[in-house]
């Protein structure tokens, strides 16, 4: 039996690999149980799809009355493996499996490495740490995890979600978009490390006579701050914050050139489905987001927080619809390593070489 415990109530890339993995396991006709917050977004999804959650209110990595739970359940179970999606998760499953541990990082900041996070990253109770990208395999290895409990596993998508993109008319004209205007796309929550105050302020340098917008689409506490600064930057108008939106594959398909402009970033999936989408990127080497394209062929990469190169990029894409479909074309090819299949079956090679025929 495979338990997952994940012990986030938002729905984010995290649960979307998740999720992914655990209809891997379903498809293989694998024993699992997912572990994850009541009401949470990847409950309701999982019982969409059949597959069989054991919902716990867990407040934090110092919940004892849930770690006692998982234990009693993990010995109910017979578990033979906890695979710990989150920071707090890998703390639970410390405190309450005595079966093998593995541990999915999917954020490119170092541990504190005090005397608790000691304790936590260096336990032997962890077999491996599955980092989603090689800069965070670098990060816990400077972080003094010995490199054989690390390996790379790459986040997925499915691919054939965005092979056939819908037209997009109506949305263009819900937005007000005229159909000549170049529209350049980012889907990132607004927070510090996705740094979208670079983005406007890139933008805000960009000089095209061709008339082009950015649509923001997601949500966070930043939203009143960066709204102010295309009001400081003159460039309101050019700007568009869409909120959240749940029909991606239908934004992209208004969609001419996708960016991400990130400080810090795991991977960036969002990334994958645009390129998924055959939209060209234009983004900065924040954390793994380099790993995922390939300069000069299908995407344009700037340093972090490089607005003038940033700026230079955008003109040049703009202006060159050439350009556009040339580096589209090539990613539409080169993300095909990243499917979510590819995912799952690493993921479950991994759960073989720990359990051998028991898995």
């Amino acid at each position: 039996m495979i338990v997952h415990i994940n012990t986030s109530s938002e729905w984010r890339g995290g649960e979307q690999q998740l999720f992914y993995l655990a209809l891997g396991l379903e498809n293989a006709k694998k024993p699992q149980r997912i572990i994850c917050q009541p009401n949470s977004p990847l409950e309701e999804r999982c019982l969409e799809a059949g597959i069989r959650t054991f919902p716990i209110p867990m407040r934090g990595e110092w919940d004892w009355r849930a770690a006692k739970w998982i234990k009693n359940l993990l010995l109910f179970w017979e578990a033979s493996l906890v695979h710990a999606h989150t920071a707090h998760a890998h703390t639970l499953a410390l405190w309450s499996a005595s079966c093998p541990i593995l541990v999915s990082r999917r954020v490119d900041f170092p541990p504190r490495m005090g005397i608790f996070s000691r304790w936590k990253y260096n336990s032997r109770k962890v077999s491996y740490y599955l980092t989603v990208s090689n800069c965070i395999r670098r990060i816990l290895s400077d972080a003094g995890i010995p490199e054989q409990k690390l390996i790379t596993v790459y986040s997925g998508i499915d691919t054939k979600k965005f092979s056939k993109l819908p037209r997009g008319e109506d949305l263009r004209r819900d937005l007000g978009l005229d159909k000549k205007e170049i529209i350049i796309t980012n889907v990132a929550a607004l927070v510090d490390h996705k740094d979208q105050e670079t983005l406007i302020r890139s933008i805000s340098k960009v000089n095209s006579k061709i008339p082009f917008k950015l649509l923001i689409a997601g949500i966070g506490p930043l939203e009143k701050k960066l709204k102010r600064l295309t009001e400081d930057l003159g460039v309101s108008e050019k700007v568009v914050f869409l909120g959240f939106q749940e029909d991606i594959p239908a934004l992209f398909g208004i969609t001419d050139i996708f960016t991400m402009t990130s400080k810090e970033e795991g991977l960036g999936t969002s990334i994958l489905d645009a390129m998924a989408s055959g939209l060209p990127v234009i983004a900065t080497k924040g954390g793994g987001i380099s790993e995922m394209l390939d300069e000069g062929k299908g995407a344009r990469l700037a340093s972090v927080k490089d607005t003038e190169s940033l700026a230079k990029y955008f003109q040049e894409l703009i202006e060159s619809e050439s350009l556009r479909q040339s580096f589209g074309s090539y990613n539409k090819v080169a993300v095909k390593r990243f499917s979510y299949q590819e995912t799952v079956g690493k993921t479950m090679l991994i759960y073989y070489s720990l359990l051998g025929n028991k898995f």
